[in-house]
């Protein structure tokens, strides 16, 4: 099953995104998803149940939980005030910055973050209260501020002895490259997609990389791009009225004959079928 979020969370010029969520909210329940940003969880009231991959936390109000990008994760709340705040933390800073080897570490699962960060002394819960009133004053500085909060947050990480070095590659190393590539994949899936180009992302030979990419996924890494170019292709055909030769060649197929091989070994109709059945609904 595919748990990962489909929601852009902040963007390029400021990619933090902050959520503030009561029993109103439509998220109030979090079910199992992931997504590439590191997620930081502070519980202002009442009581969280936390899923973090197969590890359950039982957390309570001043409580503040890392989630590291990747990690499959889910919260059943009660009677719970809590903020989420979501961070994409290479894209805070460029390729030359001092902080970038922390924050590629921490992408690609050589560095490790105990998820519950226990305050003492007091570092953490400080901060996202912050950010909080950050986000409700909104003034002219919000930006910078907010970026000096979020490096705070991760200074504290640091210093305060929560990060741990993998001196060797583990499962979920391995998975974390993955996550990378294939959140590469659907963002550049109408491109011609290499497998030596994929690899490379992973910093691993072609053949290691399938290895570990079949191991994660269950599939082969061009399995899923054509899987994920298919996809979108069905929801072209349901929702425009493009040509299927405009369909195909916008979504990565640039040879329409195997596009649509492609597509009915997978869903047993044609994309015309499937276009009419579609229209009838």
């Amino acid at each position: 099953m595919d748990y990962r979020e489909q929601i852009v969370h902040g963007n390029k010029g400021l990619p933090v995104a902050l959520y503030h969520i009561d029993h109103t909210h439509i998220r109030y329940r979090m079910t199992a998803h992931w997504h590439p940003e590191h997620e930081i969880v502070f519980v202002e009231r009442g009581r969280l149940r936390l899923t973090l991959n197969s590890t359950v936390l039982e957390v309570g109000a001043g409580s503040v939980v890392f989630i590291t990008g990747g990690m499959i994760h889910s919260a059943e709340p009660t009677d719970c005030v809590y903020h989420c705040f979501l961070v994409n933390l290479p894209l805070l800073m460029k390729k030359s910055d001092a902080c970038m080897a922390f924050a590629e570490r921490l992408r690609d699962g050589t560095v490790s973050v105990s998820p519950l960060l226990e305050d003492s002394p007091a570092r953490f819960a400080p901060v996202c209260r912050e950010i909080i009133r950050l986000d409700l004053a909104r003034g002219e500085g919000f930006p910078f501020l907010l970026k000096g909060a979020i490096f705070s947050f991760f200074g504290n990480l640091l210093d305060g002895g929560f990060c741990t070095d993998r001196a060797e590659e583990t499962a979920d190393a391995a998975a974390g490259r993955m996550k990378h590539v294939m959140t590469y994949m659907e963002e550049h899936y109408t491109a011609d997609l290499r497998l030596s180009t994929l690899a490379s992302l992973a910093d691993m030979t072609p053949n290691y990389f399938c290895h570990c990419f079949r191991q994660a996924v269950g599939q082969s890494p061009m399995e899923y791009l054509i899987r994920y170019r298919l996809a979108q292709a069905q929801y072209a055909l349901r929702t425009t009225e493009q040509s299927i030769t405009d369909i195909a060649l916008g979504n990565g197929f640039g040879d329409v004959s195997y596009f649509i091989r492609a597509f009915r070994r997978r869903y047993g109709i044609t994309p015309r079928q499937y276009r009419v059945r579609a229209e009838e609904l």
